[in-house]
């Protein structure tokens, strides 16, 4: 994938990259006059699906399934699904690969604008933990594209504020989505993804934004092509209202608490950070059926009745959550 997103990197002009030695990607357009700032897009070039020798990329009319928070109409959409020679689902890697794309599309579009695609998001934002911090001294705000639907926006990912709520950034950002992709946008929490990172790392406001892709992290996964073109025109739109300013928006460490000692909710530059919050293991809590223990990597729950022991990484809790988010927002009984 970093090579292939290389080749088409040497295509574009005016475009200067390096990867670092994680094969994260870093990419440049412009000379940014003094006293201006780049926009920066963000993407991450893994995906959860199993490689396969040949996938067969089909052109169908489907019906979007509800996705956190939006129920769709029946209408028939131009998607994009993956398959085997065979005829069996693959999932079309839609999750981060639309974002891949629009940030390759933004570069060719856009004057001025930098990009940072980031490995192995889906296992836990490694990538984005070793961003190159240099990288970002010039950038005024980052868009992110990985979020399902076309709906979503991103205000708090992985317990990280991103923006400032009801800020100027995102009062800004709100009527360019509305009158680009068609809807209000449903701002939510995200379990995590590298946007977050890049907020801890950076001094200026960051979003995430839908991309078009649904069922999301199974092999039926499928991307609609409208939503893609309209997040597009979202980016380009939201640029041309920013401008090359920036919008100042400095990481404010959440508060430990239980929640968020060392599980999905935590965030940390490296793991000597985990000194810094004078850490305590908790004893295990009394639930109503089961014990429950949060430890600095994983969440144990112990059955009362049977003893059974089930043990949750930080991966699993957050498929977990947006597994449960999804059925309870469909009123389904989980």
């Amino acid at each position: 994938m970093v090579n292939y997103i290389s080749n088409v990197l040497e295509t574009i002009e005016g475009v200067e990259y390096y990867t670092d030695d994680m094969n994260n990607v870093y990419a440049t357009k412009g000379v940014i006059p003094e006293g201006e700032f780049y926009p920066m897009f963000v993407a991450h070039t893994d995906t959860v699906h199993e490689l396969v020798d040949d996938i067969v990329v089909e052109e169908e009319m489907l019906q979007k399934p509800s996705t956190f928070g939006r129920t769709f109409t029946e209408e028939l959409n131009q998607s994009l699904k993956g398959y085997t020679p065979q005829g069996n689902p693959t999932g079309i890697g839609g999750d981060d690969k639309c974002g891949v794309f629009l940030a390759l599309e933004l570069l060719r579009e856009l004057q001025y604008v930098k990009v940072g695609l980031f490995v192995s998001e889906e296992t836990g934002c490694h990538g984005s933990r070793e961003c190159d911090v240099d990288f970002l001294k010039d950038v005024g705000y980052a868009i992110q594209f990985d979020a399902p639907g076309n709906h979503l926006v991103t205000e708090v990912c992985s317990g990280v504020r991103l923006y400032e709520s009801h800020g100027e950034f995102i009062n800004r950002i709100i009527p360019v989505f509305e009158n680009t992709m068609g809807v209000s946008p449903y701002q939510q929490s995200h379990p995590y993804t590298d946007v977050s990172q890049i907020k801890i790392k950076g001094d200026f406001s960051c979003i995430n934004f839908s991309c078009g892709y649904y069922n999301m992290h199974t092999s039926s996964e499928f991307v609609v092509v409208k939503d893609v073109e309209d997040a597009f025109d979202l980016a380009v739109g939201v640029v041309k209202e920013l401008g090359n300013n920036k919008f100042n928006y400095t990481y404010i460490r959440p508060t430990t608490d239980y929640y968020s000692q060392g599980t999905l909710f935590a965030n940390y530059e490296d793991e000597d950070e985990y000194d810094d919050f004078d850490y305590k293991e908790p004893d295990w809590v009394d639930g109503d059926n089961h014990y429950f223990h949060i430890s600095e990597s994983e969440i144990e729950i112990e059955s009362k009745s049977t003893g059974d022991v089930v043990s949750l990484s930080l991966k699993d809790m957050g498929e977990l959550y947006l597994l449960i988010r999804e059925r309870l927002l469909e009123n389904e009984e989980i």
